[in-house]
C-alpha cells in the first residue's frame, strides 16, 4: 500500500492530533453522495519516462478500492459505511483491518515518538507554511515553501461531491502511508489536497520539488492522474478480484502487516 499520490506526502511533528488530522477525520464521517468513477495514477521519479508505480483507484458507492498494479500488487479498501480501512497484501495472503480511530491514534503516536532526522526539510515539515498562488487562466496551483514546493495542474469539475470524494481519499492515503509504509508525515500533502478541493477541482498532474544545498541531492517527483467518470467492466472485474483476495487472506496484527512494509520501503 504505497501511495496514490504516494511519494507526494510531507511531514510535521506534534504530540497531539493537528488541525489537518482532524480535517481527515471530518472528511471520513461527512460523506456526501458522489458518482462512481475511476482514476489511474502514475508516479515518476525525476525525468523518468517510465512510471515507478502505477495505481488503479475505483470509487464505487461508499467504498474505494486503491490497487497498486505495479508488482508486487497491494490494495487498500476504504469502507466509509463501516468506518474501516483494510490493507491487503495478496502476495503474502494477509490483510489488516483498521478503524478510522486506529489510524488517527497510530498517526498521533508516531508523530510524537518517532525520531525524525534533522535538516532544513524536516524543520520546515514540522510546521509547513506555504505561499499559495493560483493561475486561474492556466489552472495551475503552486504551493511554495522552503525547501519544498508543490505545483499542480488542475481540472475543475462541476460535481463537488466527486471533488470531495477524491480529496477525502487522498487525505486518508496520506495518513496510511505514514503509519504503514514508512512515508513522510502527511500534513503538507493534506494542505495541498485542501487547496485543490477548495478550487472545485481534481489534479491532472502534481509536481513536487525538494531543493537541497547540493543540487545533486535535490529531488523531483511527478504524478499524473487520468479520470474515467463511468465505471467499465474491467473495473467490476478488479473489484471482484480484490474481494476474492480479501476472502482468501489471513487477518494479522498491525505489527505483522506493517513491519515487512517498512523493510520494503527502505530498500
Amino acid at each position: 500500500m504505497y501511495d496514490s499520490f504516494a511519494e507526494l506526502i510531507e511531514p510535521v511533528k506534534t504530540a497531539s492530533l493537528s488541525t489537518a488530522v482532524l480535517t481527515v477525520w471530518a472528511s471520513f464521517v461527512c460523506v456526501s453522495a458522489a458518482a462512481d468513477f475511476q482514476v489511474t495514477t502514475q508516479i515518476f521519479r525525476g525525468n523518468a519516462r517510465i512510471p515507478a508505480v502505477t495505481y488503479q483507484t475505483v470509487f464505487h458507492g461508499t467504498k474505494v478500492y486503491d490497487v497498486v498494479t505495479t508488482p508486487p500488487r497491494q490494495a487498500t479498501i476504504i469502507d466509509y459505511d463501516s468506518g474501516q480501512i483494510t490493507l491487503l497484501d495478496p502476495q503474502r495472503q494477509v490483510k489488516l483491518t483498521l478503524t478510522t480511530q486506529n489510524v488517527l491514534q497510530h498517526s498521533a503516536y508516531f508523530k510524537s515518538h518517532a525520531n525524525f532526522p534533522e535538516g532544513p526539510l524536516w524543520t520546515f515539515l514540522r510546521d509547513p507554511k506555504f505561499e499559495a498562488n493560483y493561475n486561474q487562466q492556466n489552472q495551475v496551483l503552486k504551493l511554495a515553501g522552503d525547501p519544498l514546493t508543490y505545483e499542480a495542474d488542475l481540472t475543475p469539475i462541476r460535481d463537488q461531491p466527486t471533488v470531495d470524494a477524491y480529496s477525502r481519499f487522498c487525505d486518508w492515503s496520506s495518513q496510511l502511508n505514514f503509519i504503514c509504509a514508512g512515508s513522510d508525515l502527511p500534513q503538507a500533502r493534506i494542505e495541498l489536497n485542501n487547496q485543490i478541493r477548495a478550487k472545485g477541482a481534481v489534479p491532472a498532474e502534481v509536481r513536487k520539488t525538494i531543493r537541497h544545498a547540493d543540487p545533486t541531492k535535490s529531488i523531483s517527483l511527478r504524478s499524473t492522474h487520468e479520470y474515467r467518470w463511468e465505471l467499465q467492466e474491467e473495473d467490476a472485474q478488479l473489484i471482484q478480484s480484490i474481494e476474492a483476495d480479501l476472502a482468501n487472506a489471513k487477518a494479522v496484527s498491525f505489527d505483522e502487516y506493517v513491519k515487512p512494509a517498512f523493510v520494503t520501503a527502505q530498500k
